[in-house]
């Protein structure tokens, strides 16, 4: 069975390097102060090669899994998600649903996030993103994030921290008073962030490994009221 992209993985993680079980208390994310040259501005299309790159290094290689099982034969699973991100313009990941970081002139990180829609019963999707959809479906109505990320050589400068707060103002703007988004269980660091940040545990279900994929655990989606 083909994924239904649309629906996608809907799972962020944001702003650390190195093992991602290790013990994390979030607090050199507050500590350390942002760069002043970095600023926030919308997404453009020469901007969609390197958001694909973001969300998958967000998700954990599921979106590239994902792309990949709509990918024609020969086809990069890259070039399967930078063709949504530009034209896609129904999709969720669709260029206009971004926000990107950059630092005099370079894009380091970016955001994307959306308004969950109440569900509709959508076609069966496949086991590895059913208790993905299913969380969403618990979420329906909030402003979700559903990527954040940061490159390697530009964390740890408290970025992720940024990351967050303008999702928040986002979601204030679109007159949402609550924040979501998901984490795996497997992930210690990024729970630990959002934790610190104010997110708490809303409801859990069970991760199913795929190919590269992480060790098995729960995907947790977390909620911050406004």
């Amino acid at each position: 069975m083909k994924p239904d992209l649309h629906r996608g993985p809907h799972v962020v993680t944001i702003d650390f390097n190195g093992p991602s079980r290790s013990s994390y208390d979030g607090s050199n994310m507050f500590s350390t102060p942002v760069p002043a040259t970095v600023a926030f501005r919308s997404a453009i299309p020469e901007d969609c090669a390197d958001l694909a790159l973001l969300a998958d290094m967000a998700t954990r290689r599921l979106t590239s899994f994902l792309w990949g099982q709509v990918a024609s034969p020969g086809q990069s699973s890259f070039e399967v998600g930078r063709n949504i991100i530009r034209n896609d313009t129904s999709h969720y990941m669709h260029q206009k649903n971004w926000r990107v970081a950059v630092d005099r002139g370079v894009l380091i990180g970016a955001l994307n996030g959306y308004v969950i829609p109440e569900p509709t019963g959508s076609p069966p999707a496949s086991e590895v993103i059913k208790p993905l959809n299913a969380l969403k479906d618990v979420a329906a109505g909030t402003w979700y994030i559903a990527v954040a990320s940061i490159y390697p050589e530009h964390q740890g400068k408290g970025l992720g921290k940024s990351l967050l707060s303008e999702a928040e103002n986002i979601a204030r703007s679109a007159g949402k008073d609550r924040l979501t988004l998901m984490v795996g269980s497997f992930n210690a660091r990024a729970y630990g962030l959002y934790a610190k940040s104010g997110f708490t545990e809303w409801e859990r279900r069970p991760f199913h490994p795929f190919p590269g994929s992480d060790e098995p655990g729960e995907w947790i989606l977390m909620v911050k009221d406004l």
